[in-house]
């Protein structure tokens, strides 16, 4: 009965420490990186898309971005870290974070869009793309010379 009991117990503080561990879009995009390098970006967009139940609605494209990712990725050689750049939001329940992904030959961009509709986060959105010298590049054209 003891056994049982603390058995019991350790499954309860085991699952509060799960859901706490991604109750956050910090969270989520810290276990999304973690495994990003420890197992691939397929694992990571597996892992991210499964905080939104609607997911499995978009299934080809989801499949269609981690083919593109890994595409990529061949190009750009070993994953260093990464960096926030901006964080965008709509309100309290509506957020986009954008990261600088860092790899051997060139920089990615990742954006992944936050949505809670009532008490947990999901991602609604995932989008990368290696054209950070152009958003640069467009970014100091709007530079006020006054």
């Amino acid at each position: 009965m003891r056994i049982k009991t603390l058995l019991l117990s350790l499954l309860s503080w085991l699952f509060c420490s799960i859901s706490y561990a991604q109750s956050t879009p910090n969270d989520i995009v810290n276990k999304f990186f973690e495994l990003y390098k420890k197992e691939g970006s397929d694992k990571a967009i597996d892992y991210i898309f499964a905080t939104n139940k609607y997911a499995k609605e978009s299934i080809e494209a989801i499949g269609q971005l981690k083919d593109n990712l890994k595409k990529t990725l061949t190009i750009e050689g070993v994953f260093w870290g990464y960096e926030l750049l901006t964080t965008k939001r709509a309100g309290q329940n509506f957020i986009m974070l954008t990261f600088l992904v860092k790899h051997e030959r060139d920089p990615l961009t990742f954006r992944i869009v936050f949505y809670k509709p009532n008490d947990k986060w999901q991602v609604q959105n995932f989008k990368f793309d290696n054209k950070m010298d152009e958003e640069l590049e467009e970014a100091s054209k709007n530079i006020n010379l006054n």
